[in-house]
C-alpha cells in the first residue's frame, strides 16, 4: 500500500494555533485551565477534552491542524476524563514503583530511630534500603518515560477509537507505531526540543525582577502552545501510520 502524506508540514503545525482569527481567546481559556490545575482534575480534564477534538480533526477527519471552539464543554469533559482516567491507570506501575522506592530509603532510618538494632546491622539495613531503592526508583524512571511514548499514542487511539478500553489495545497501538515509526519519532523530538527551550526560556524572566512578574503567565501560555502543537503533531503521526497499516 503506498503511503501518504502527513496532512500538513511541520512548519505548518508549528504555527496552526496562531491562524485562528479567535486564537488569543482561544488560547487564553487553555493558559488559564493549566494556570488554575492546582484545582484537582476537572481543569486538566476539559484541556484533555479539548485536545481530543484537535486529535480527532486530524486522525479521524483528515482535517488540517485547526485550534475548536469552546463551545461544547460536557463533551469536551466526557472526552476529556477518558482521557484522564486512560493516563491515570498508565501511570500507576511507575508512580508506585518510586513510591515504594522512596519507602525503602526512608524506612530502615525509622527502624534506625527506634534504637532496637546494633551498628552493624543498622548498616547493613540502610546500604540494602538504599540499594532496594534506587534500583526501584530507577526501574519506575524507565518505565515512566517509556509510559511518556506510548500514552500520546494510546491517547489518540482511544479518541480515534471513542472507546476508553482502547487504549489498553497494545497490538493495535503497537502496529500504528510500527507503521509511521519515524513520524512519531520527529513528533517526540520536536515536543522534547520545546520543552527543553521552555524550560530554560524560562529562566530569562526569572532573572530580572520586571519580567518574573510575567513568568507564571508566560509559562502557562507557552505550555498550552507546546501542548497543542505535541498532540497535533502526535494525531498526525497516528493518522499517517493508520493510513500505512497493510489491507487486511
Amino acid at each position: 500500500m503506498a503511503k501518504k502524506k502527513p496532512t500538513a508540514d511541520i512548519s505548518q503545525v508549528l504555527v496552526f494555533p496562531f491562524e485562528d482569527q479567535a486564537w488569543v481567546k482561544k488560547m487564553a481559556i487553555a493558559s488559564l485551565l493549566i494556570y488554575i490545575s492546582f484545582i484537582p482534575v476537572i481543569p486538566i480534564v476539559f484541556l484533555l477534552g479539548y485536545l481530543a477534538e484537535i486529535i480527532r480533526r486530524i486522525a479521524v477527519e483528515g482535517e488540517a491542524p485547526s485550534l475548536p471552539e469552546w463551545d461544547d464543554l460536557s463533551v469536551y469533559f466526557q472526552d476529556g476524563f477518558r482521557l484522564f482516567g486512560a493516563g491515570a491507570l498508565y501511570l500507576i506501575p511507575s508512580t508506585l514503583l518510586l513510591i515504594v522506592g522512596y519507602a525503602c530509603m526512608f524506612i530502615p532510618i525509622v527502624i534506625m530511630e527506634t534504637g532496637r538494632m546494633s551498628d552493624g546491622e543498622s548498616m547493613i539495613l540502610m546500604i540494602a534500603g538504599y540499594l532496594a531503592g534506587f534500583g526501584l526508583m530507577g526501574i519506575g524512571a524507565v518505565l515512566a518515560m517509556i509510559t511518556g511514548v506510548i500514552l500520546p499514542i494510546a491517547g489518540s487511539h482511544t479518541v480515534v477509537k471513542n472507546d476508553f478500553s482502547a487504549a489498553f489495545k497494545f497490538g493495535e497501538i503497537w502496529n500504528i507505531f510500527k507503521a509511521n515509526w519515524s513520524g512519531f519519532l520527529v513528533a517526540f523530538l520536536i515536543i522534547i526540543g520545546g520543552s527543553v527551550v521552555l524550560y530554560y526560556g524560562s529562566y530569562l524572566l526569572v532573572a530580572t525582577v520586571i519580567l518574573c512578574c510575567l513568568y507564571p503567565f508566560v509559562l502557562c501560555f507557552m505550555s498550552s502552545y507546546l501542548t497543542m502543537v505535541g498532540f497535533a503533531l502526535v494525531a498526525d503521526a497516528y493518522r499517517v501510520g493508520v493510513d500505512n497499516l497493510p489491507a487486511e
